[in-house]
């Protein structure tokens, strides 16, 4: 009875009856691994694209159709009127839980009115998707809603307050960044280091959360200039640091092995308790003296 009753909405010419039912809808981009987000190369990208799944209690007939569409938070999903345009192509309905797949995220964003995507706050759009019977656009309905946030915040630079040196690493100290008009993200940044030498190549560290993140892999004796930059919860990199300059806390040294270094400088004294007290403590004496040389000429 109901399906005839429809059948006979759809061939009288105009009406749509906009009625709403209490399905939801979620989607997720293939760069991400959490629902309702995408970052700021997501938002500009021609092929990066996006799975809706969509939950109904629609009872779904052959030839059914979904139309799926994107409108400002501010808007909502129509549930009255003229049948909304879609982002996509009409996708046939196989059933009343369905998994829509590759939607074009940039279509999501320029659907619902987003100016773009390099703008330094956060823009929530309406996800909606609407049941067509039998395909035709007569008497569709609102069958699914649901949010979206592109997240197109960055984070501020951040700070290196400092530098412990330590065996082919530093220890570096980051605390995040003061916020500014073009960079406002603050929420779940982490934070990327970078030990530069004068010569070479350039090693990182992290990403990890503000405080201590270590570049390793250094080599001793070589003043490394750092940087660190912030990502925000959905990957859009924010403004690089002020450089840490190079100094005696940016240079690693084998601290761990004094008997080795003293030896390698040209140390005779044996060691051990048979030396006599000042024998025994020389090479430690030495090697600290050399330590402490090194440096100040760094």
């Amino acid at each position: 009875m109901l399906r005839k009753a429809t059948l006979l909405l759809i061939l009288l010419p105009g009406l749509a009856l906009g009625q709403t039912t209490a399905g939801t809808v979620t989607a997720l981009v293939t760069t991400q691994s959490v629902r309702g987000q995408a970052n700021r190369a997501d938002c500009a990208s021609s092929t990066t694209l996006s799975t809706w799944t969509l939950v109904t209690s629609l009872t779904i007939a052959a030839g059914d159709k979904w139309r799926v569409a994107t409108v400002a938070t501010g808007t909502g999903c129509t549930t009255s009127g003229g049948v909304p345009t879609g982002i996509f192509q009409d996708v046939l309905a196989t059933a009343a839980t369905q998994a829509i797949s590759s939607i074009p995220v940039n279509s999501m964003a320029t659907g619902a009115g987003v100016t773009s995507c390099t703008l330094a706050t956060d823009q929530d759009i309406n996800l909606c998707v609407y049941y067509l019977p039998l395909g035709l656009t007569t008497n569709w309905q609102l069958a699914a809603q649901g949010t979206f946030r592109f997240q197109l915040a960055a984070p501020p630079a951040p700070v290196i307050s400092g530098s412990t040196p330590g065996d082919s690493q530093l220890s570096l100290n980051v605390t995040p960044g003061t916020v500014t008009a073009d960079y406002q993200a603050t929420t779940g940044v982490t934070f990327t280091v970078t030990c530069t030498p004068p010569t070479g190549t350039a090693a990182t560290g992290g990403p990890g959360n503000a405080g201590t993140i270590v570049c390793s892999g250094l080599t001793n004796g070589v003043a490394y200039k750092l940087t660190a930059v912030g990502s925000s919860v959905a990957g859009n990199p924010g403004a690089t640091s002020a450089v840490y300059p190079a100094g005696t806390d940016t240079t690693p040294l084998p601290f761990a092995d004094f008997w080795s270094t003293y030896k390698a400088v040209g140390g005779v004294e044996t060691g051990g308790c048979g030396t006599g007290g000042a024998g025994a403590l020389a090479p430690v004496l030495a090697v600290l003296a050399l330590l402490a040389a090194r440096r100040r000429r760094s």
